[in-house]
């Protein structure tokens, strides 16, 4: 929803001047089974991003309903390590380094070459520390690293997929049809891909890598109860945006950085653009405003309006998009609507916004 190229200009101007017409049912069911029409798909790019139009896709896919059966497990040290089908078949398992022992895990490859090669956390850290000239932890850090050891320790098995037609989105993660684990499916990195592009990449990964873990511990089918599917899809995203805003951060700045420097609201602003895009630092400060007030026991909410302006809020602007994909409302809305919309739905705040502030303070750079 968010996988731009650098340097591209953002369209919020754009997208504000796109007519208030909800887009015709007929298009909307052909989009969910794949043969939604050039325009269809550019007007939902334009209202959610490439990475979200994608990623709606592949979950409009699966039926949900009675029986469905998405995952319980809980993911923990003592979590069984189970071989997926494909594993059993063709014992499967990332590429060891020479002289490390191949073990199997719940992550797997299929027609991964780059993801089995340069994935996971260290990996990834090598391919940006040549790009950068940087060291880990000397200017970047790398911020899937829990999510990924959480879901290779997994009972259930997430299947790594590389494509490069996935409508222009860097990564998304798609629920499998029986309900458990699931596809991260992943655009490369070019080769020789700047610094920039590298962290870009790393923050969307990050973003879907909630999405799997959230199916793997059962916590998408646990707000079952509060909430309608569509609300359930929305605080999934939510939790993942404070985590791809927390990923950025860590990959522009490293795990911490020091008080000496000031609040991390000041700091957001001397971050150059070819290390943290504009979207992605105001995404940050609104992460990092809410959650200002939430340690103030305050609604999040009351941030946007008095320290956060509406119009100009990327997560407003992400919230109105998937409001008119759903079907929330009748016409596409404007950000002071999707707030609107957020304030008469409390478990979407409590499941979705509030948790994904939490993980936002947990994750992002912490002050030394």
């Amino acid at each position: 929803m968010h996988a731009k190229d650098p340097g591209k200009p953002s369209e919020p101007q754009r997208r504000r001047d796109l007519p208030r017409k909800a887009v015709p049912a007929a298009d909307w069911l052909g989009l969910s089974l794949g043969g939604g029409s050039a325009q269809t798909v550019l007007a939902l790019q334009r209202g959610i991003g490439n990475a979200a139009v994608s990623r709606v896709i592949e979950r409009s896919r699966h039926q949900h309903g009675a029986g469905c059966g998405h995952p319980q497990a809980v993911v923990g040290a003592g979590a069984p390590v189970q071989r997926s089908p494909v594993q059993r078949r063709t014992g499967d398992a990332p590429a060891a380094r020479p002289g490390e022992p191949v073990v199997q895990r719940a992550i797997t490859y299929a027609k991964a070459d780059w993801s089995r090669q340069h994935l996971s956390p260290d990996r990834f850290a090598e391919l940006l520390q040549q790009a950068s000239g940087e060291q880990e932890g000397d200017g970047f850090s790398v911020p899937y690293r829990e999510l990924f050891k959480a879901l290779e320790e997994s009972a259930i098995t997430i299947e790594i997929d590389e494509q490069t037609d996935i409508r222009g989105a860097r990564a998304l993660f798609a629920l499998s049809n029986e309900g458990e684990g699931g596809a991260l499916r992943i655009t490369p990195p070019k080769d020789q891909a700047s610094p920039l592009e590298l962290r870009e990449f790393a923050a969307t990964v990050t973003h879907e890598m909630q999405h799997a873990l959230d199916s793997v511990t059962g916590r998408f089918k646990s707000q079952e109860k509060p909430q309608t599917m569509a609300q359930r899809k929305i605080s999934t995203e939510l939790r993942a945006f404070g985590e791809e805003a927390a990923a950025a951060l860590k990959l522009a700045m490293g795990d911490s950085y020091s008080k000496s420097q000031g609040k991390l609201s000041a700091i957001l602003k001397t971050i150059p653009p070819d290390r943290l895009t504009p979207e992605r630092s105001r995404l940050a400060g609104e992460f990092h405003t809410m959650d200002s007030y939430r340690a103030a026991g305050r609604d999040p909410l009351d941030a946007f309006g008095a320290a956060i302006p509406i119009p100009n809020s990327v997560l407003l602007e992400r919230v109105a998009g998937y409001l008119s994909f759903y079907k929330l409302v009748a016409d596409t809305p404007t950000s002071a609507e999707a707030l609107q919309w957020l304030r008469a739905t409390p478990a979407v705040v409590e499941k979705g916004l509030v948790e994904g502030t939490v993980l936002f303070h947990n994750h992002r750079p912490q002050p030394e």
